[in-house]
């Protein structure tokens, strides 16, 4: 990766939404933009680390696709976190970004090299996600997600 922030040679494989309320949006983006059926899950309980502080919050989320791209819709329930942050700055709707990867370390040291910090980060199941302050670059967060492999959850800290 250069020293441009260069993400020509990524593809894009999910928008992420914030919502007070997934529901009406869904059924929205089904009828005017052709989104297939969306998939509510009931809200969970996730552990995050925020900022470099761990904790847990509940989301509830719902995905669809678009054409081949996923549709993430989510709805804060309880807890501090980027997207309560997001909906506390009365914003709704387009949140983020996400870019599958490989090797997610060498593209999170090359944005640090660059002054853009890790605002918060995961794991759900094998999926390690990782959300870049990019707001002022991009007017939008850039996530990446890398599937984990067997032993490396020990290594992860951002």
């Amino acid at each position: 990766m250069n020293n441009e922030l260069d993400l020509k040679t990524l593809r894009p494989n999910q928008l992420g939404y914030v919502y007070k309320d997934i529901e009406k949006p869904a059924q929205s983006m089904e009828k005017f933009l052709g989104a297939s059926k969306f998939i509510i899950f009931d809200p969970i309980e996730i552990s995050i680390t925020h900022h470099g502080v761990k904790k847990k919050i509940t989301m509830k989320s719902g995905f669809g696709r678009i054409f081949d791209t996923e549709i993430e819709l989510l709805q804060p329930v309880e807890g501090d976190s980027i997207y309560t942050e997001f909906l506390d700055e009365g914003r709704e709707g387009l949140h983020h970004i996400s870019y599958n990867v490989e090797n997610m370390s060498a593209y999170i040291n090359e944005f640090k090299k660059q002054g853009i910090k890790v605002m918060q980060w995961g794991i759900i199941i094998k999926l390690v996600y990782v959300y870049l302050d990019t707001e002022n670059i991009f007017n939008t967060i850039i996530e990446f997600t890398e599937e984990l492999k067997r032993g490396d959850r020990k290594a992860l800290n951002f």
